[in-house]
């Protein structure tokens, strides 16, 4: 958490290897990531960020990233589990409906908050170990934003998941906050923590709360 260019994204990015670091190293157990096999690297995460591409293409190629060797029974189960599966049963060619109408006439566009659903469905047919969830909500009404957050806590599992979010309700369920300004982590604890601490954190929580009472 923090507030907007604290330096939350470039640590997931740095995190991910989509950056390099220009001080300093990014270890997965102790080993500096460019050691390792770039690819393989990449195969730990499952990311939803605010930007995301759809493919011009059906909804299960959307969820599966690619043409051939689709799992089916896997695909529906990640829609099911993102909250999407009323929503495709009722398309016209169920997970075969391409999406958008730029290529296909017979496209469907999707709501913004299905759209979301649809990136979760995708991170999850992936089944990454670790997930990664920048602002995945930014775009959604509270009561849809609710439901995705509720999903991710259902749908983590044993996974490991970083998630950053300027809703710092939804911060009170982590076990670990890290609270960037001006690049560097500033806090770092569990909510009640850093609450008692009454930094950064407690401040931005407080303001929120008096916003909503």
């Amino acid at each position: 958490v923090g507030l907007n260019g604290a330096g939350n994204t470039t640590l997931v990015k740095l995190v991910c290897g989509f950056l390099d670091p220009t001080r300093g190293r990014v270890l997965l157990n102790g080993r500096d990531i460019r050691e390792l096999n770039r690819r393989d690297y990449y195969g730990l995460f499952s990311a939803v960020f605010q930007e995301f591409s759809l493919l011009e293409a059906s909804v299960a190629e959307n969820v599966a990233q690619r043409v051939d060797g689709i799992d089916e029974g896997c695909v529906w189960a990640c829609l099911e589990q993102a909250g999407l599966t009323q929503a495709v049963e009722a398309l016209p060619r169920g997970m075969d409906t391409p999406v958008t109408r730029n290529v296909f006439e017979d496209g469907v566009e999707l709501s913004g908050g299905q759209m979301q659903r649809l990136m979760l469905a995708r991170a999850l047919y992936k089944n990454g170990p670790i997930i990664i969830l920048d602002e995945p909500t930014a775009y959604l009404d509270p009561l849809s934003e609710i439901e995705i957050y509720d999903l991710i806590y259902d749908c983590a599992g044993d996974r490991t998941v970083f998630f950053i979010s300027h809703r710092l309700g939804f911060a009170k369920k982590a076990d670990r906050i890290l609270v960037f300004q001006k690049g560097r982590i500033a806090e770092e604890g569990a909510h009640d923590e850093l609450m008692r601490e009454g930094g950064l954190y407690a401040q931005m929580y407080q303001l929120q709360k008096e916003w909503y009472s």
